[in-house]
């Protein structure tokens, strides 16, 4: 198969982003978290900042996922994002704090962002790679 040609949608390579996207965030959390962690910080900036770890393991997940998928690959991690938005909505429904709620608009907007960013991230890989697009 040409790797220009179009491939079918891969859930192993969905599926395997979601991980990629956890282990991206644990790892740039690990360093993010050893600047603020042991000092005074408000409740904002610590929201703003696991904020911001999600969004950059998308964008580095994404971009991953394009470096070392066979082919082009840029809508399986781009799902992938969406679906990890969706699994942290769904978790909150288990946490007792009224401001954190399931919400569809949430829900559409978050994972929006998420899969643009992942979708960039992926993009930018798979040109580092010589994959055209």
């Amino acid at each position: 198969m040409n790797i220009d040609s179009p491939r079918p949608f891969s859930k192993k390579w969905m599926i395997l982003s979601m991980v990629i996207y956890i282990a991206a965030e644990i790892f740039i959390g690990f360093f993010i978290g050893g600047i603020i962690v042991g000092k005074y910080v408000s409740i904002g900036l610590q929201f703003m900042m696991q904020g911001l770890c999600m969004l950059l393991a998308y964008f580095v997940g994404g971009f991953l996922v394009g470096v070392i998928s066979p082919g082009v690959r840029i809508y399986e991690p781009a799902a992938g994002a969406f679906a990890c938005v969706a699994l942290t909505m769904i978790l909150v429904i288990f946490v007792p704090l009224p401001f954190f709620h399931f919400s569809l608009t949430k829900l559409i907007v978050g994972g929006a962002i998420a899969f643009v960013i992942a979708l960039t991230g992926a993009k930018m890989g798979e040109r580092i790679t010589g994959n055209k697009l």
